[in-house]
């Protein structure tokens, strides 16, 4: 009868469940993957639907408005040419009214027009036949007339009409005497509440915000609708920066009016100094989308949890005895640690450097190669803490220690807190001048960070270092060797402070032991 070892019968278990694990597990990826790939698709096609409904609004509102711009400067050129025309300069009032402005009625919105002399009194009217006395020289598009010798259609930018009351944006076309100079303007008005009106029909409602913007990025119409916006200018907005740059497109961008980020989408109208945009911010356009989402992602999250968690039960008990191995291994390195760390300093202790030492002193001796030992104090420590407090001291403490960190970075070289304000490093495989160019280093470091020692006569946080180097220093033992450093320490107190001395040369009994 073969009986069967219960490692063998452990090890088929174990390759049977990471089998199991590694199955399910392929599953529950590739669900998800399928998954995540339908999410994004779905997303995608939101992303789309929006972009072809803007896109479509747009190309309704900007054939309207370009169609009647153009009906508004073809009445006004009309006005013009009349003005120029001799017999209707001679005709009765009422003749010259009705030729001039018959044509005035035929678009939607136009409100008025009237007619300027060159020192900007309206010399006529559409809306009666004798005007009321009104000078407009003052006016944009006026001053703009006068200034410049262009025949073009001019739009002004949105303001409150002085005969209604009501917002308009001034059309208006240059009068030249036959000399080409200035004779005066005809400017018309198109009524605001147009647009508010061309926007309700085309439905922009469920577009989120549509703008129509004037000369100098004013907001001639918003939907939603807000009177308080209307003339303001959004020309310095990073987003109508990139309006201007094209033609049309879309874009991602910060929201121009309020907080967040939009997509934007924009076209010009016609050549024309006017634009058009929807801005949808990222939760309206996916919130069909995360309403689907949810749904599915919650379905394939509760499928994959529980097939997850089912192989968890089915490991848990093989995986107990692990977990709980690490678990005494990692306590056991942590212990360690923390029975060789320093806790102020976050340097290894003075348990930590006996050990360290006496190993390196014995593979030193072994392999014929040098070993240097720093000791390092802080000058007047005492006097420090007496003065300025032991929370200041740790400070100090605590910087010695990061110089020492940032000094020694080759392997093998480490450093140590063994005291109160005392600290070693041991730099194995480093001969006397390789070591004292580290001990200088780290003079320099904690002087250089100028830490305030009243005490001190260098007037800052100091050091002294000794340091004792095998073969050259008198010691036939790892204690000889620490006391070597530790005498050169004494001789660098003793002499200037911040500085470092190096232990006197090998007795002859040493170099017998090291050969």
């Amino acid at each position: 009868m073969t009986i069967r070892s219960p490692f063998a019968l452990l090890g088929r278990w174990t390759h049977s469940a990471r089998s199991l694990t590694a199955f399910n597990l392929a599953c529950v990826a590739g669900l998800c993957s399928v998954s995540a790939v339908m999410l994004w698709d779905m997303r995608e096609d939101a992303t789309r639907r929006t972009e072809i409904t803007s896109r479509s609004l747009l190309q309704v509102l900007e054939r309207d408005i370009a169609r009647n711009i153009e009906l508004y400067g073809l009445s006004l050129q009309a006005v013009v040419d009349g003005m120029k025309r001799t017999d209707v300069a001679q005709a009765s009032p009422e003749l010259r009214h009705m030729i001039l402005f018959d044509r005035s009625a035929t678009g939607l919105g136009f409100g008025f027009i009237m007619v300027m002399n060159a020192t900007g009194d309206v010399i006529l009217n559409s809306q009666s036949v004798t005007p009321r006395t009104l000078n407009r020289a003052d006016g944009e598009y006026f001053q703009y007339f006068a200034a410049h010798n262009d025949d073009g259609l001019h739009i002004s930018p949105p303001a409150i009409s002085r005969l209604t009351g009501k917002w308009v944006v001034m059309l208006s076309r240059r009068l030249s005497n036959p000399d080409g100079s200035f004779a005066g303007v005809v400017a018309g008005a198109i009524h605001l509440d147009y647009f508010r009106g061309l926007f309700a029909a085309a439905g922009v409602a469920h577009i989120g915000t549509v703008t129509l913007y004037g000369p100098g990025g004013s907001i001639l119409m918003r939907e939603p609708f807000d009177q308080q916006l209307l003339g303001k200018s959004v020309a310095q907005q990073p987003s109508y920066y990139h309006i201007m740059a094209r033609q049309n497109g879309s874009f991602i961008g910060p929201a121009m009016i309020g907080e967040g980020e939009r997509r934007f989408e924009f076209t010009h109208v016609g050549d024309q100094p006017l634009q058009l945009s929807t801005a949808i911010s990222p939760t309206d356009i996916y919130a069909d989308w995360w309403q689907k989402a949810l749904t599915l992602g919650g379905t394939v999250l509760t499928l994959c949890g529980v097939t997850i968690g089912l192989t968890g039960l089915f490991r848990r008990e093989l995986n107990r005895r692990q977990s709980a191995e690490i678990a005494t291994t990692a306590l056991n390195v942590e212990l360690e640690l923390l029975a060789t760390t320093d806790g102020l300093t976050g340097l290894s202790n003075r348990r930590r450097f006996d050990e360290v030492l006496a190993h390196e002193w014995s593979r030193a001796v072994r392999t014929l190669q040098p070993l240097s030992l720093i000791l390092l104090d802080a000058d007047s420590f005492k006097g420090f803490n007496d003065r300025y407090g032991h929370q200041k001291g740790d400070e100090a403490l605590k910087i010695i220690a990061r110089s020492i960190e940032a000094i020694i970075s080759r392997s093998g070289d480490t450093g140590y807190r063994i005291g109160g304000e005392e600290f070693a490093i041991l730099l194995p495989n480093t001969g006397e001048d390789g070591a004292k160019i580290v001990a200088d280093r780290i003079l320099d470091a904690v002087a250089g960070w100028k830490l305030p020692h009243a005490g001190s006569k260098h007037g800052v946080l100091t050091v002294s270092c000794g340091l004792a180097q095998i073969p050259e220093a008198i010691a036939i033992d790892p204690t000889a060797l620490f006391r070597a450093a530790d005498a050169a320490l004494y001789e660098a107190k003793r002499s200037d402070r911040n500085c470092v001395r190096v232990s006197g040369p090998v007795s002859p009994d040493l170099r017998l032991v090291m050969a």
